[in-house]
């Protein structure tokens, strides 16, 4: 039904001018307005959802009867009503579907603009299948093909508890709201002000979802588009030793740690990389020990060409978290990049609307 809609969706509006990776004004405008559309329905799909979920509760209540149920291993009661709970499984698919394709259509509008597709393009398979993947933000991790892992040094528990608890949020400040105006109002804290409370809190999820999903996709064509770009600079570089092979092989597995997030952006660049110096891949490469000594000691060329690809892989998500804050400041003061760290943020925010990725030449 994804690949439907998709190839449903009309072509003929085509704004984007030839440069691939840079956007004009006008696109800008019209992306923004896409953007801003996109999540304000977003967010009315969270709030009639609620409506719909609660509503038929208090018209048809014999229908959504609770029952008391009794769990043997906890040796507790619980009382649910089993039509209530399949009622608002079959809610939440629907509602997953609504945005889902909202999200494909904006995409798709994002593509367009950018030049990433047009008319001719959009069906072809890689195209259609590169942006359905993103539309439904399925995170790539075949980075670790390439012996690159973004979670290197930290332990499962913690990366599947920040998963969970990113995961949880929507359910878990809903909880909490409604613990808190039961606090408050007592006994009069109607079960309907309580169940109704919900309006707001997932209406904003929904839009804050959407207006995540639609930057990233944004930010993975603009990337992509200006890889495509970037490739020509790297073809034209010269061969490598095997020294600065593994010391490249550094630098990719470096911004990995640095972001700790498998993005489609950076498994492009550490693809393209690898591929054109042929470096030879290992499991799990580990950086070395001296990894800013053996880069401050480099050929200039090399180094910078480190520095692009440092700060390309620094930008090429859209945002510069604390951890990366303190990690540019020390290539700064080290003289490993001629970037500080407001150049740095300038240029992810110039990347993040199509601005483009200028570069010293020294």
């Amino acid at each position: 039904m994804y690949n439907l809609f998709y190839r449903l969706l009309p072509s003929k509006k085509n704004i984007s001018d030839d440069t691939i990776y840079l956007l004009n004004d006008q696109e800008i405008k019209y992306i923004k307005k896409c953007e801003k559309l996109s999540i304000l329905i977003s967010a009315l799909i969270g709030g009639i959802m609620v409506i719909i979920l609660y509503l038929p509760q208090y018209i048809w209540s014999d229908i959504f009867v609770a029952s008391p149920f009794h769990i043997p291993l906890l040796n507790i009661k619980v009382v649910i009503s089993i039509p209530f709970m399949i009622y608002g499984v079959v809610l939440v698919f629907f509602e997953l579907f609504l945005l889902m394709i909202l999200n494909i259509y904006c995409s798709h509008e994002i593509g367009i603009c950018a030049g990433f597709i047009n008319k001719t393009n959009k069906n072809q398979h890689d195209k259609r299948s590169f942006l359905l993947d993103i539309s439904k933000q399925i995170k790539t991790k075949e980075i670790h093909h390439l012996g690159i892992n973004p979670y290197s040094g930290l332990s499962k528990t913690t990366v599947f508890l920040f998963n969970l608890a990113f995961s949880l949020k929507a359910t878990v400040s809903n909880y909490l709201i409604r613990l808190i105006f039961q606090k408050i109002l007592g006994r009069y804290a109607f079960r309907i002000i309580l169940d109704f409370l919900s309006i707001p809190i997932f209406a904003f999820w929904n839009a804050w979802g959407t207006k995540m999903i639609l930057r990233e996709s944004r930010i993975i064509i603009l990337g992509v588009n200006f890889l495509n770009h970037f490739k020509d600079e790297l073809d034209a570089f010269r061969e490598l030793n095997v020294e600065e092979k593994v010391l490249l092989y550094d630098t990719l597995q470096f911004i990995a740690t640095s972001k700790r997030d498998y993005h489609k952006n950076h498994y492009v660049l550490s693809k393209m990389i690898i591929e054109r110096f042929q470096i030879e891949i290992e499991k799990e490469h580990q950086i070395s020990n001296d990894y800013y000594n053996r880069l401050i000691n480099s050929k200039s060329d090399f180094k910078l060409l480190n520095e692009k690809i440092i700060i390309l892989g620094f930008v090429l998500d859209g945002r510069i978290s604390i951890r990366e804050k303190v990690r540019v400041n020390k290539l700064y003061s080290m003289k490993i990049i001629n970037s500080d760290y407001d150049e740095v943020l300038k240029k992810s925010s110039d990347f993040n609307y199509g601005k483009g990725l200028q570069f010293s030449s020294s």
